[in-house]
């Protein structure tokens, strides 16, 4: 074999293992991304937060879906799993409306998140009373004074609203200011579905209802 005809196979036995290796390499890191979303799904599944979607890259972890609340304490759970180099979730970056008071709540299991802000003390402490009488758990966040937003009349329905509410899993509540009420989370049945629904109409008039409650895929709270 003359020295050209040589390098000539040896440049194509090399660029043919190059390729087996690159082959080897995309297979080797998608078998490791399936086995991690395998595992991750199975533990969000284990602790009640099949709400979160989980996808992986690699070893890099993506979360989307569920509630903050959910998607905060899912982060945490994956993040933990051998072999997960980082986590990355979806976050709402909605901006709130000038001038508008407002509420948020997002609950998962036993936790439950508040956000918002009102025009008086005395209503930022109605709905902090509110929310730890009726949904009776432990509550982190906090609802600010601002008195530079407009009057919040909801903030006597939330009780009752609350006391309806309190059994919807994956609660997420969001009072955005705009003339609605947002509700969203699992109930156990239809029926519960149409009840809360129309107990809701029926508590906050002066606000348009917005729900997306589904049937549980599963119980608990």
């Amino acid at each position: 074999m003359s020295d050209r005809s040589l390098k000539r196979a040896v440049a194509l036995v090399v660029t043919a293992l190059l390729g087996v290796i690159a082959v080897g390499s995309v297979m080797g890191s998608r078998s490791v991304a399936d086995d991690l979303r395998h595992r991750a799904e199975t533990a969000l599944t284990a602790s009640g937060l099949d709400d979160v979607r989980v996808d992986f890259r690699g070893r890099e972890a993506h979360l989307s879906g569920g509630n903050d609340v959910e998607a905060r304490m899912a982060s945490s759970l994956v993040a933990a799993l051998p072999g997960v180099r980082s986590v990355d979730r979806a976050v709402d970056h909605d901006a709130p409306l000038h001038g508008a008071s407002r509420f948020a709540l997002d609950r998962a299991g036993d936790d439950v998140e508040i956000s918002g802000a009102v025009p008086s003390p005395d209503d930022a402490a109605d709905l902090k009373i509110a929310v730890a009488s009726g949904l009776a758990t432990r509550v982190v966040g906090d609802v600010k004074v601002d008195r530079s937003v407009d009057a919040a009349p909801w903030v006597a329905s939330l009780p009752a609203v609350l006391r309806t509410v309190a059994a919807v899993a994956g609660l997420e509540l969001d009072i955005p200011g705009d003339g609605t009420l947002h509700v969203g989370g699992r109930v156990v049945d239809a029926s519960t579905r149409s009840r809360i629904v129309q107990r809701l109409t029926d508590q906050v008039p002066g606000l348009r209802l917005v729900e997306t409650l589904d049937v549980a895929r599963r119980t608990g709270v």
